[in-house]
């Protein structure tokens, strides 16, 4: 019981990465594209500007946090420090001064990288935290599993409660709201962990040279292709969702439903959140499949599970069949949610085996530089096709081929990016302990 209550604050601190990174990649693009009237394509020159800082600085942070030393040890004080501004700063985000064009632009711009860089300090140092919590694979799935139960009740808040809250008292109200919950949740995160500095090494390897040393690593670089494939569905399917709620499903102000008066708020709550809902007996009947046949073999099968239910997403012209469309999702979100980490986790061992170092923060670092370019990848498409089919910004009635070009991005490209897990993961070169005792 002991070890599952650590595991649980633990985890406080993945609900409230959760919480910023979903409500962030849900709402944004809409918020400052479709609220405030920001152009389309400047939006995507942005997105793209910031995503080449987004790539950069979590391996900075990461190598940081490696080489720290305090009596809290190397990621404690880090998360403890950057919760509360990180929570101040994803506020700060929802209360552009104006909606000037280039104004908004610049603000956009700034408060993006302010943003990014207190949540990659935090979040870094709160997930390189991950393998020494649980040292071996049978705990590691069963943190991941807790880790991945408490994100998704941070799901259903950022894909149920922020949209409404947005709708009925504004964004400012809800970016306060959300900012709270993830200063909290990380702060609670920390209650009880101790990091063990007694068996820590100074690392004489620069910054360059650790991260030729990770990228040199084969099993990496797998590993990363299929997350960033992974980071780009959740992303796209976040980030496109209000688009495809108002122009492909056609549910604009309030719409009936099943025989109920819904906003396009409770509408799109109830598109995510009864998936999402789902997710929670889909990860405990994930969890003693992983166990059975390993992390790498399991996403396979996950990522193929996505297919069926993206088809549906794309073709979708009504509320009833566009919900159909999620919840087909659902067992595979459930799956790419608590593959992951132990499979990282794996990585950094074997890494360690080799060089005789730990750097946690340095892999976690690049895996979380580079899944950010899904980020950017979203954000360059979501802007490219829009203006390509002709999406007029601010507009309540869009062109026919507007909604195509929302449909292809919400259902086309999630389902290339799921075969691309699952040919990473067949290409992965390292066998888990539980694919080698099953033989």
């Amino acid at each position: 019981m002991r070890k599952l209550g650590r595991y649980i604050t633990y985890s406080m601190g993945n609900f409230a990465n959760t919480i910023a990174y979903q409500v962030f990649g849900n709402r944004i693009q809409f918020y400052y594209v479709d609220i405030l009237g920001l152009n389309a394509a400047l939006a995507g020159v942005i997105w793209a500007i910031y995503g080449l800082w987004n790539a950069i600085n979590d391996p900075l942070m990461g190598q940081l946090s490696d080489r720290t030393r305090t009596r809290m040890g190397r990621r404690v004080p880090y998360v403890l420090f950057g919760a509360v501004p990180l929570g101040l700063a994803f506020f700060l985000l929802w209360t552009p001064p104006g909606q000037s064009g280039w104004a908004l632009a610049a603000y956009f711009l700034i408060l993006l990288f302010v943003f990014d860089t207190l949540y990659s300090l935090t979040f870094i140092a709160y997930i390189a935290l991950f393998p020494e919590v649980a040292p071996n694979l049978k705990e590691r799935i069963n943190l991941a599993a807790v880790r991945e139960i408490l994100a998704t009740v941070a799901l259903l808040l950022a894909f149920i409660l922020a949209p409404i809250v947005a709708e009925e008292v504004g964004y400012v109200w809800m970016g306060a709201l959300m900012g709270v919950l993830v200063a909290g949740g990380y702060l609670i995160s920390m209650i009880g962990i101790k990091e063990d500095t007694s068996q820590l090494k100074d690392d004489t390897v620069g910054l360059g040279e650790s991260f030729k040393i990770a990228l040199a690593s084969r099993p990496f670089r797998w590993f990363i292709g299929a997350n960033v494939a992974k980071e780009y569905i959740w992303l796209v399917l976040a980030a496109m969702l209000p688009f495809w709620r108002k122009y492909a499903l056609g549910i604009q102000g309030e719409a009936e439903v099943f025989g109920m008066t819904l906003s396009g708020g409770d509408a799109e709550a109830l598109l995510l959140g009864i998936p999402i809902i789902l997710t929670i007996p889909a990860l405990l009947l994930w969890r003693p499949l992983v166990a059975r046949i390993g992390p790498r073999r399991a996403w396979i099968w996950a990522s193929l599970c996505f297919i069926p239910g993206f088809a549906v997403i794309m073709l979708a012209d009504s509320f009833a069949v566009g919900l159909l469309g999620t919840v087909l999702a659902a067992p595979g979100l459930a799956g790419s949610m608590i593959m992951p980490f132990p499979l990282l986790s794996e990585v950094i061992d074997d890494d360690a085996a080799q060089h005789g170092f730990r750097r946690e923060g340095v892999f976690f670092g690049i895996n979380g530089g580079v899944t950010k370019l899904a980020f950017s990848a979203q954000g360059i498409l979501f802007a490219t096709v829009l203006s390509l089919s002709g999406y007029i910004a601010g507009s309540e009635a869009q062109p026919a081929s507007a909604a195509w070009g929302v449909r292809f991005l919400i259902g086309v490209t999630p389902i290339v990016a799921s075969l691309l897990i699952a040919y990473c993961m067949w290409k992965y070169p390292l066998e888990t302990k539980a694919e080698i005792e099953r033989g």
